[in-house]
Formats: C-alpha cells, structure tokens, sequence
C-alpha cells in the first residue's frame, strides 16, 4: 500500500509543474503580440506594438472605457501606482495613443482620453480578452461548481502562503 506521504508528494508536484506552466504562459507576452500583430490592419499599429507593454495595453483599455479619466482613476481601477500611471501615459502620449486635456476652470487636473489609433488597438485587445475568456468558461463548464469551488479554496489558501 502507497504512503500517504508519497501520493500527496505526487499531487504537489503535478500541481507546482502545471501552476509553472500557466504562470510562464501568462507571461509571455510575446505570444500576445503575436495575435495582435495578426488581427491589426494599421501600419503604424503594427510598429508600435513592439514598443507597448502589457501594462500599457490595460491602461489603455481602462482609458478607452470611459469618455476621459484622470490619472489618479486610472491607479485606482487598475490597482497600479500613480507614477506607474504617469509613466505609462506619458509613453502613449508619445505613440499618438492618448491624448490630454485640462478644463478651462481647473487647469491642475489632467485628464486622459483615446486618440481614433489608441482606440482601435483597445478594442482589439478586448477582443483579444474575450476570446481568452471564452476558451477559460468553456473548460470551467466542463466541472461542477462544487470542484471548482474547492480548487477556487485551494489556490486562495496557497496564495496565502506565499
């Protein structure tokens, strides 16, 4: 008869090697860029991409989903710092991806907007999203909400350890 031990031993080893292999796939950013690039019809789209991190992808997204946002929003829904944000956005102010405004009344606030360019790669990477996302519900379907439920406790617990 197998030792206790030696089958959960079996278990966390499967669980860190497949855990590995998600956490080194979601960091390949390379492999992101790769389906953008294929998808954009933009020339201009299709050199700056190189140049964009995954940050600035989200940040762009978070400014294309509202009419205009001030810096201090953007950190707030992103969960970023704000001298993140403001490298960040300076950089897709330089690529033509943004623009800024203040109002007339209040010159101090800063408030940031999607150019027609910056736009059209927003949505593209959302469209990028939602097909990640269909694929993760398709294999979520396939269990039972009591297993996900235990796997959801599991990871929660395990990331507390850390």
């Amino acid at each position: 008869m197998p030792d206790m031990n030696d089958d959960l031993l079996q278990l966390k080893n499967r669980i860190e090697k497949s855990m590995y292999q998600i956490l080194i796939s979601k960091t390949d950013e390379e492999q992101d860029r790769l389906w953008l690039v294929g998808r954009i019809s933009d020339v201009r789209l299709k050199k700056l991409l190189p140049r964009l991190s995954v940050s600035s992808l989200h940040v762009l997204d978070v400014i294309n989903a509202h009419e205009s946002i001030k810096g201090v929003d953007i950190a707030r829904d992103m969960g970023i710092t704000k001298g993140a944000v403001s490298k960040i956005t300076r950089k897709l102010l330089d690529q033509d991806l943004i623009r800024k405004t203040r109002l007339p009344d209040n010159l101090k606030e800063i408030y940031f907007s999607v150019t027609s360019l910056g736009a059209e790669l927003a949505e593209l990477h959302r469209v990028f999203h939602q097909e990640q996302d269909q694929k993760s519900m398709e294999l979520l379907t396939s269990f039972d909400a009591a297993s996900l439920e235990i796997v959801a406790d599991f990871l929660e617990k395990l990331a507390s350890l850390r």
